[in-house]
């Protein structure tokens, strides 16, 4: 998720040479974008052949929200994500990330969202059941439904599936509750099931006030504290690091260095328990 610029399928060599194993896609056009089966078949080849492995994809951001108040554009919302569902499942991902919706400042309308974001997530999760994709909702950028936890934690008890838990966005965390910089993350003391439902997790960094997409460690996020909640909590699953989107193959070389290295710290953590 840091290169748009060309096909993803252009990009796989690059990746392969930086020994890149597992990555997250996101349609888009020019990027990625498949309109038939055929497609999605080619490219799942690549993959193999280059040895990577799609994790998750994550819905398209423009023109996708299931929280919409008109039933129109709600429902071509909730068929774009089945149609992210087809794709994951026939490119043997495991997971498709979700927003529960867009931005709501009044309080009527927030509500109102909230509700038709569930009823929608209730088609979207009762589409997965014929394939082995779990739905990740992430926790969202101020001022969008899914910014807070207690709707994150609303949604999952309304909809009681194994197929429908979290993806924790640390930027997003970030700037939604600066209460926690450089501190504890407080996740344990609200009271969701993470060691079951949270499916994902999306890394990056900012200064708790904007949604900047640092690398971790180049913001003011508590790295330690996360790392210390992940390894209590026994989180199996993946470590998606989610920078800026760059500009260019140099840019996209240097970040990626720079990814790779914090990447290896990280596991490391896992073995001295020091993150810096």
């Amino acid at each position: 998720m840091v290169y748009y610029q060309e096909p993803i399928e252009k990009l796989l060599p690059y990746l392969h040479n930086w020994n890149i194993k597992i990555i997250e896609i996101r349609p888009k056009i020019g990027h990625f974008q498949p309109q038939r089966l055929e497609e999605v078949i080619e490219l799942k080849k690549k993959l193999q052949q280059s040895e990577i492995l799609v994790k998750s994809i994550h819905i398209p951001i423009d023109g996708v929200d299931i929280s919409h108040p008109e039933e129109y554009d709600r429902i071509k919302s909730v068929r774009e994500v089945e149609k992210v569902i087809m794709i994951a499942s026939n490119l043997k991902a495991e997971i498709v990330v979700v927003h529960p919706g867009a931005n709501s400042h009044e309080a009527d309308d927030r509500k109102k969202r909230l509700a038709l974001s569930m009823e929608s997530l209730k088609e979207i999760v009762d589409f997965s059941k014929g394939t082995s994709i779990r739905i990740a909702l992430e926790n969202t950028l101020p001022g969008r439904v899914g910014d807070r936890w207690e709707e994150i934690q609303q949604i999952i008890e309304e909809i009681p599936s194994e197929n429908l838990g979290i993806c924790l966005d640390t930027g997003h965390y970030l700037v939604n509750y600066q209460c926690i910089i450089q501190k504890d993350l407080h996740l344990d003391k609200l009271p969701i099931n993470w060691q079951d439902k949270l499916f994902h997790i999306h890394i990056h960094d900012n200064n708790g006030k904007k949604d900047a997409h640092l690398l971790p460690g180049e913001g003011v996020f508590p790295w330690p504290s996360f790392m210390d909640f992940i390894k209590e909590i026994n989180y199996q699953g993946t470590l998606i690091i989610e920078p800026t989107e760059q500009q260019g193959k140099h840019e996209l070389s240097e970040y990626l260095n720079r990814a790779v290295e914090i990447g290896k710290r990280m596991q490391n953590y896992f073995i001295v328990s020091e993150f810096q």
